[in-house]
C-alpha cells in the first residue's frame, strides 16, 4: 500500500485549482503541443493505441485520447478522484474507451500489460520515492513506446521562496510542503529526472517548462492581459533557457528504444 499523498479531502479544491482559468488552458496546451510533436497523428481517430494515464486525477488530458479511439487505462490512488473521472467520463462520452482503476501507480501489474504511451503529469512531486516510480513507469512502457512526464518544478518552488520573502525556507533548503494543502510536497530537479532517464537507455524527445512567467504575474497585472498573447509567449519561451528552467511545471516527452 503506498504512502503517497492522495486527494479523497480535497478533489474538488484540487481539480478546481488546476484545470479552471488561465493555469489550466496554459498546461494542456503545452502538453498537448509536445505531444503531438512525437506522435503527430495523436488525436486522429481510431488510431487505437494503449495509454495509461498513471495518476490521473479527473483524467482532463486522456479523456481527449479516449474520444481519438484509443483505450485509455486511467488509474488513481484517490478513490475521490476516480469517481469525478468516471463522472466527467460518462458526460463527455468517452466511458467505453476508458479504464478506470483504483491503485497507486507502484502497485499496477507490470506482467499482464503494458502501453504505448505512458502519462505521468503532476504526480511524482507528490510521491515518496519518485524514482520508484519513474522505474515502474518504464517498465509499463512497450519497447517503441512514449513516455510524458510533468512534474513540478524545484527551481521554480525555489525562485518563488526567494521573491516572496520566505528566507527561512531557502537558508534551511527546504521547500517540500506539508502534505495536508496544495504544495507538493516533493518538487524535483529537472536535471535529476533527466539523469536518471539517461542510465535506463530513454531517449529524451522534447524538454519544456510549463508556465514559465504567468505564475510569476502579479494578478492584476496578468488580468489586464490578453490570454491569447500570454499564451503564446508560454509557448515561445518555454523551450529556451533560462525560461525553460523556471518553468511552474517541466515536461519531458521521452521514448523506450524497440531493443530494450
Amino acid at each position: 500500500m503506498s504512502r503517497d499523498r492522495n486527494f479523497d479531502d480535497l478533489a474538488e479544491l484540487f481539480a478546481g485549482r488546476i484545470y479552471s482559468g488561465s493555469k489550466g488552458r496554459i498546461r494542456l496546451a503545452l502538453l498537448e503541443r509536445d505531444l503531438l510533436e512525437v506522435m503527430p497523428d495523436l488525436l486522429q481517430p481510431a488510431r487505437g493505441l494503449q495509454v495509461l494515464d498513471a495518476g490521473g486525477g479527473v483524467g482532463q488530458f486522456s479523456q481527449r485520447l479516449a474520444l481519438a479511439g484509443h483505450q485509455v487505462c486511467l488509474c488513481d490512488h484517490s478513490e475521490r478522484m476516480l469517481a469525478a473521472a468516471k463522472q466527467a467520463s460518462a458526460k463527455a462520452g468517452t466511458s467505453t474507451n476508458m479504464r478506470f482503476v483504483h491503485a497507486a501507480i507502484q502497485d499496477l501489474d507490470t506482467s499482464s500489460m503494458s502501453y504505448d504511451l505512458v502519462l505521468c503529469h503532476a504526480v511524482l512531486e507528490w510521491t515518496q520515492e519518485p524514482q520508484v516510480v519513474i522505474e515502474q513507469l518504464l517498465r509499463l512502457l512497450r519497447p517503441g513506446g512514449v513516455l510524458s512526464l510533468m512534474f513540478f518544478n524545484l527551481h521554480s518552488t525555489v525562485f518563488r521562496s526567494l521573491i516572496r520573502g520566505y528566507l527561512d525556507k531557502a537558508l534551511q533548503g527546504d521547500f517540500k510542503g506539508s502534505g495536508q494543502g496544495l504544495t507538493p510536497v516533493n518538487p524535483l530537479e529537472p536535471q535529476w529526472v533527466l539523469e536518471l532517464l539517461q542510465r535506463r537507455d530513454v531517449s529524451v524527445f522534447i524538454k519544456s517548462g510549463i508556465r514559465v512567467f504567468h505564475d510569476y504575474m502579479h494578478k492584476d497585472v496578468r488580468d489586464r492581459r490578453n490570454e491569447s498573447d500570454i499564451m503564446e509567449l508560454e509557448m515561445r519561451y518555454s523551450r529556451l533557457e533560462p525560461y525553460r528552467s523556471m518553468g511552474r511545471y517541466y515536461h519531458i516527452v521521452a521514448g523506450k528504444s524497440v531493443e530494450t
